[in-house]
């Protein structure tokens, strides 16, 4: 059944995972679990509903790339050029803290126009994003959008000390590892614990201790 997932060009822990969830539903079908066959159980963070967004349809995406492309002013245009420049480059000890960008400008600037061109744009090249805001409305207006807490799994409250709930080996931990590109918009409401256990996070499951974990991130707001 693995070959079923694998096919459709999804990593291999996550097509173990959506093999073990269908598995799941036909076992339990007939009152069992996948325990009474000395399987291993589905994480819970896990959801087979979400597997698409491990193959995203590329046409669409270069098709929603060229549409934006030609209405993208000369700031919005060079910010993106320089973040697909850093996407480009791996991280290292000279560029480690050149892959962090943050984009100024209030509501109704276009910010988020800029978000939605890169996430089509990286899609269309075979490049992961993910993009979160911290409010769930902001949220809605992105692209596959989500809020912070959701998709860094940060508790609450956070306080100085707080740590996400996830681990480097966790599906969504190996999610997070292969995201190259993270918009988070609203910068200027995430509590600065927030932006540290996040940083915390991303160095864990990424093993390295660049800024972040050597993504690049382009942080968006109002100041």
């Amino acid at each position: 059944m693995i070959e079923d997932f694998i096919h459709r060009s999804v990593p291999l822990i996550i097509a173990e995972q959506a093999a073990l969830c269908q598995s799941e539903k036909i076992i339990n079908q007939c009152g069992k679990t996948l325990a009474d066959y000395n399987l291993p159980v589905v994480e819970l963070d896990f959801n087979l509903d979400n597997l698409e967004n491990f193959n995203q349809n590329v046409q669409q995406s270069i098709d929603e790339a060229n549409r934006i492309r030609p209405l993208l002013n000369v700031n919005q245009l060079n910010v993106c050029n320089a973040i697909l420049a850093a996407l480009n480059e791996q991280p290292s000890v000279e560029n480690q803290h050149s892959r962090l960008f943050f984009m100024d400008g209030p509501a109704g600037s276009g910010k988020t126009f800029t978000y939605n061109y890169l996430i089509a744009e990286t899609s269309s090249r075979g490049i992961k994003s993910a993009t979160a805001a911290w409010t769930g409305i902001a949220a809605t207006l992105l692209t596959n959008g989500s809020t912070l807490h959701g998709l860094f799994k940060l508790p609450v409250p956070i306080v100085d000390n707080s740590t996400c709930n996830v681990t480097p080996n966790s599906i969504h931990g190996h999610f997070l590892n292969q995201v190259s590109l993270f918009l988070l918009d609203e910068t200027s409401m995430i509590p600065k614990h927030a932006l540290n256990a996040i940083d915390r996070l991303l160095k864990d499951v990424c093993n390295n201790n660049f800024p972040f974990g050597g993504k690049v991130i382009l942080f968006g707001g109002d100041f």
